[in-house]
């Protein structure tokens, strides 16, 4: 048992993050949903859904000070350019799609509303899925 362990390759310095990334990220999401289902249904007060922004939130903010941290002291050649593989990913699938929302908006064509949070956290789940198709690309 221990030769199994002794085989077994160290994560990358930013495997760990990711992972706490996309926790954090569907945190995020889900305290979104219940506040708008708790607004909905009336069962969360005011100072309750702010409570719960905030709460919900705090993780995505440790992990964005903690992935500064890694990119900045910690990260090899590869790994950047996944990082930036997974950027660029998701700056090329997002302004086209949020081009084609707006222009269609305005155009009057039927378009599904989108709230605030839909727009902003878009990004942030196509930076983590393009950090992952990146980084199945080098494995």
């Amino acid at each position: 048992m221990i030769a199994a362990e002794s085989r077994a390759e160290p994560h990358p310095p930013g495997a760990s993050l990711y992972g706490l990334y996309v926790v954090a990220l569907a945190t995020s999401l889900l305290g979104n949903l219940m506040i708008r289902l708790g607004d909905r249904g009336g069962w969360l007060p005011p100072w309750g859904q702010i409570v719960l922004g905030a709460l919900t939130v705090a993780p995505l903010m440790v992990a964005a000070v903690m992935f500064w941290r890694l990119l900045r002291r910690d990260l090899d050649e590869m790994l950047q350019r996944i990082v930036l593989e997974g950027l660029a990913f998701a700056l090329v699938v997002y302004v086209p799609l949020a081009a084609l929302y707006v222009n269609m908006r305005t155009a009057g064509a039927w378009a599904p509303r989108l709230d605030a949070p839909d727009i902003v956290l878009a990004p942030a789940v196509l930076v983590a899925i393009g950090i992952a198709i990146a980084r199945r690309r080098y494995e």
